[in-house]
């Protein structure tokens, strides 16, 4: 094998290997972004699941108990 070949095989594995630090990079940031919409996504479950369990005690209340006000 010539120099030349040994040059151009580093080259290409080289060329290879910073098209594959791009990818994972951009790989790398999109499951951050991925990670970041499910934190956001989580927070917004567990407040709506805590609305919902306060509209259901809200609607489990006996009509007796919805006293009118005083001035009724």
């Amino acid at each position: 094998m010539s120099d030349s070949d040994l040059e151009a095989r580093i080259i290409e594995l080289e060329t290879r290997l910073s098209h594959f630090d791009i990818a994972m990079n951009d790989m790398s940031m999109m499951i951050k972004q991925q990670w970041d919409r499910i934190d956001i996504l989580e927070r917004r479950n567990h407040l709506l699941s805590e609305d919902i369990k306060r509209m259901n005690s809200f609607m489990t209340t006996a009509p007796e108990d919805d006293v009118p006000p005083p001035h009724y």
